[in-house]
């Protein structure tokens, strides 16, 4: 794949609108290894410092202002600074952050997650401080419940950073292992092909397979499509050969619905994992679902707790300030979710619709993707490469997301204020049609932009 042609136009206006933020940039460079503290946050020359945020914009350390569509990389549905979020949290503060004891906010905060989540209801839910350590803890309670090794995951599905499920997120998807993830471990992870139900087939009747773990609402925030049809597939082989089924909701969970994915296609797992928007947009994760996966986790008799019990401490689970925040937030969903869901996604489909217009009056390849709040632009796909069934299409589309290009592109956007989440898109309801159509303005003119200085020849 050819790279974007050299430019120094789109760079140099970035670099002189943030002169603030390339200090800053200088000085994290000398206490963190790659000078940020997420890995997508990353950018070069250097990324964007930010102070302050409320409603659907934030500014930066030197004073630009931005309709954000990072929102807490997906945890604020809400939108930054919810006045019901924020009141719940600064009386928390006032009251203590950590008591050493439990408290009647975590069960509260639990009750509203068996409400809304339909693979919680009649089951139980356990805390965490992120979703990685859910997936982690899922893991655990699928091997410890049908005292089997192997996990199936599948290509560019994310479920956090731990040994077990790095593997097969990023091409080349049959290399077992990654950086500093012992061998022993990765050989635990089968990675299949998305959507390929031929193949799950395949490796739960060849190995000894614990559960299934996917993002059912496509892997990697939706950019490899899941289907309706292929999880009810999924279901019922999991349910024959009592496989557990995991769903990485940590996105998706009260976003795509009130109830998460598993809501929105009517297909429900054995266990259920969430983040980001359960805590609110606070550091916090939950497993919840069926009582016997759940149940692992009591302590009952002592060769029970020595031998059977799944341990889990974590010092910050259901924190009282977490909890308020979690809590505040499951209690706007509860009361308002009859409006909150069909007009953030009527803005997704609005943003959809006006980038695949422009990309079409421009006589670009390219298309926005989505069905709900999250919309993933990816220049020089077509709807047929969304059709991921092999190893090789789920690489294709990597590729294509992967290239330079799209990183001036949001070089272009922020200039005129729009902070994409690179070429992704993340709604909240804080968002105005009018913000709306000023983010689809931007694109048109970002896109002619990069035409006159010939940074788009290979996708017209």
């Amino acid at each position: 794949m050819s790279k974007a042609p050299e430019t120094n136009e789109i760079e140099g206006k970035y670099v002189k609108l943030h002169p603030t933020s390339q200090r800053l940039y200088e000085r994290a460079l000398k206490v963190f290894a790659r000078g940020v503290t997420h890995d997508s946050r990353y950018m070069k020359p250097f990324p964007l410092y930010c102070v302050r945020a409320k409603g659907s914009k934030k500014w930066d350390v030197d004073g630009n202002e931005y309709i954000d569509y990072w929102m807490g990389h997906g945890a604020l549905l809400l939108g930054h600074m919810h006045p019901v979020i924020t009141k719940a949290v600064l009386e928390q503060a006032q009251k203590g952050t950590h008591y050493g004891a439990s408290q009647e906010l975590e069960i509260e905060w639990a009750e509203k997650i068996i409400r809304l989540i339909p693979s919680a209801k009649g089951g139980l839910v356990e805390f965490t401080s992120s979703g990685t350590e859910g997936t982690l803890m899922a893991l655990r309670m699928a091997r410890a419940y049908t005292g089997r090794k192997k996990v199936i995951k599948f290509a560019g599905h994310f479920h956090g950073w731990h040994d077990y499920l790095m593997v097969g997120y990023n091409p080349p998807f049959d290399k077992s292992s990654r950086a500093g993830i012992p061998e022993e471990t990765a050989q635990n992870t089968i990675v299949a092909p998305p959507n390929n139900i031929e193949a799950v087939e395949r490796a739960i009747e060849g190995e000894d397979a614990a559960g299934v773990i996917l993002e059912p609402g496509g892997g990697a925030m939706g950019l490899i499509p899941s289907n309706k049809e292929f999880l009810k597939k999924l279901r019922k082989i999991t349910k024959e050969n009592g496989v557990a089924l995991i769903f990485d909701e940590v996105v998706t969970g009260f976003r795509d619905a009130p109830g998460g994915t598993q809501e929105l296609y009517g297909v429900i797992p054995d266990i259920t994992v969430l983040g980001k928007i359960v805590a609110g947009g606070y550091p916090g994760g939950a497993v919840t679902g069926k009582r016997e996966y759940l149940e692992l986790l009591e302590f009952r008799d002592a060769e029970w707790n020595a031998l059977k019990k799944i341990p889990h401490p974590g010092t910050y689970n259901a924190n009282p300030q977490c909890a308020a925040a979690g809590n505040a937030c499951l209690k706007v969903i509860l009361k308002e979710k009859e409006n909150v869901y069909p007009y953030v996604n009527s803005l997704g489909k609005m943003l959809k619709k006006g980038f695949n217009d422009v990309l079409q009056d421009r006589g670009l390849r390219g298309m926005a993707l989505g069905e709900t709040s999250i919309i993933t632009l990816t220049l020089e796909a077509s709807q047929e490469d969304f059709g991921i069934s092999t190893f090789e299409a789920a690489a294709k589309i990597k590729e294509l997301q992967g290239h330079p290009v799209h990183d001036l592109l949001n070089k272009a956007m922020i200039n005129r204020g729009i902070h994409l989440m690179s070429s992704r898109a993340i709604l909240s309801t804080a968002l105005t049609k009018e913000e709306v159509q000023k983010t689809i303005d931007a694109f048109d003119k970002s896109l002619q932009e990069m035409k006159r200085l010939g940074l788009l020849r290979d996708f017209e």
